[in-house]
């Protein structure tokens, strides 16, 4: 396969010596992870505060994704970004590895990952490359985080997935690209691509109910979600069809109903250049946000559809839950409140990743 293996391992080995570069106790602030990379071309999953302090660097073989964290808070699951060929497990009191995570043969992780309630089992999501279908792959926690077993994700390139209320049900983006790592980036399906929004039960893989976008928008690929109150989901997506075409972006679903299609107005639809990057509601549910990188730019929404505003950030990608609004980060290394008058904090030689989560308050 184009993954080499064995270069791989030996990076992953030489990664896991450099460990935390940093570790601050009694930090100020909100506490966020984030994967991030510097002016030298290094990559970390980071734990961070929103007063501007580094609290821990942890050195990560290749370019991060996104971070999932377990009920507990004790532990993140760093996935690579795709496709990428680790998950790793750390300990965020320590800032330690705990355990490493190495893609199976003919497969590759997509960037996002899942725990169960109990916090037993990580989910991911996979790529069965050879066959062309999404898969998610299941790591018990009582085996050493070994890979137990998988199930169909039920469509082609699964990206973000989340765990419903129900602690039982698995939301999951299928953003319907097939991808091959011989051509790491490329998009090989682009005019036969069928998307859709699974609702798995997490226990057996059985699909519960599957939406998918209307016909004429095909193409457009459900990347993120976020759930909401009463699990109502926030979908950010990304278009592959052509230029000119005028596509909605963002997207409201709840189990049994119809996709709701949301837009922004013209302006800001247009500045968002057919790309969502992140989505996240705020810590009470009432609204929520989503970022266009390519815009430079951050939408606000009610939980219930309608448009609030924006917030502009130039390359603004991750986005997590404020007390008060959401906090965004950006590929030139600052970390913005929205809505405040504070000016963004910058990190310098810092270029944040894709996703942003909150730790504790």
């Amino acid at each position: 396969m184009a993954i080499d293996r064995r270069r791989f391992l030996h990076a992953l080995g030489g990664a896991a010596l450099l460990g935390p570069t940093r570790l601050i106790a009694g930090a100020r602030g909100t506490r966020l992870l984030s994967c991030r990379s510097d002016d030298a071309g290094r990559h970390f999953a980071t734990l961070l505060s929103s007063e501007g302090a580094v609290l821990f660097d942890v050195a990560l073989p290749a370019r991060g994704h996104a971070i999932a964290l377990a009920p507990d808070a004790t532990l993140a699951a760093v996935a690579a970004r795709r496709p990428g060929a680790f998950v790793w497990l750390l300990d965020l009191a320590r800032g330690h590895v705990v355990a490493r995570l190495v893609a199976p043969a003919e497969r590759h992780f997509y960037g996002h990952s899942a725990f169960s309630a109990d916090g037993r089992y990580l989910y991911t999501t996979e790529n069965d490359f050879a066959a062309g279908r999404g898969v998610i792959g299941i790591y018990d926690r009582l085996a050493g985080w070994r890979k137990t077993g998988e199930f169909d994700s039920h469509g082609v390139g699964p990206h973000e997935l989340a765990l419903l209320a129900d602690r039982a049900t698995l939301a999951v983006a299928n953003g319907g690209l097939r991808t091959h790592p011989d051509t790491p980036r490329a998009k090989l399906n682009r005019a036969t691509m069928a998307p859709n929004l699974a609702y798995i039960d997490a226990a057996s893989g059985r699909l519960i109910e599957r939406v998918e976008p209307p016909a004429r928008w095909h193409q457009l690929s459900i990347r993120h979600l976020a759930p909401g109150p009463a699990d109502q989901l926030a979908l950010a997506m990304q278009y592959e069809g052509p230029p000119d075409d005028d596509p909605p972006l963002i997207a409201l679903h709840r189990r049994g109903q119809p996709l709701r299609l949301l837009r922004a107005p013209d302006a800001i639809q247009q500045r968002m250049r057919h790309y969502c990057g992140s989505v996240a509601f705020n810590a009470k549910g009432s609204e929520f946000a989503v970022s266009s990188p390519r815009g430079g730019l951050v939408t606000r929404w009610s939980a219930d559809g309608a448009y609030l505003g924006h917030h502009d950030q130039p390359d603004a990608c991750g986005i997590a839950a404020a007390d008060a609004g959401f906090w965004i980060s950006d590929g030139t290394g600052h970390l913005a409140q929205t809505p405040s008058h504070r000016p963004p904090t910058h990190f310098g030689a810092t270029h944040w990743d894709n996703h942003l989560l909150r730790v504790t308050g």
